[in-house]
């Protein structure tokens, strides 16, 4: 396991991304399309949109499987430490 928790770091990100994305997704079909008028733009912000939400879904994940594990090891330990 990593001696960094970065656990608290990629939350603030998550956050921050999600606040980028939900300030994006206010925004109407029809504004989107005056600010990217090409529509190969428009296919790399909904691909970029795309990642972000999944990268920021797995990093909950991660978060919540560290914070699983740390509870489990505990538990462990102390089952460990009573058969003692």
């Amino acid at each position: 396991m990593s001696r960094y928790n970065l656990d608290e770091e990629a939350a603030a990100t998550d956050r921050e991304l999600a606040g980028i994305i939900s300030k994006l997704g206010v925004l109407t079909d029809e504004q989107i399309s005056e600010l990217l008028p090409e529509r190969a733009d428009q296919s790399e912000l909904n691909r970029l949109i795309e990642a972000v939400n999944e990268a920021a879904d797995e990093n909950r994940k991660k978060a919540i499987l560290s914070e699983r594990l740390g509870t489990a090891s505990s538990v462990v330990k102390d089952f460990a430490l009573a058969l003692i």
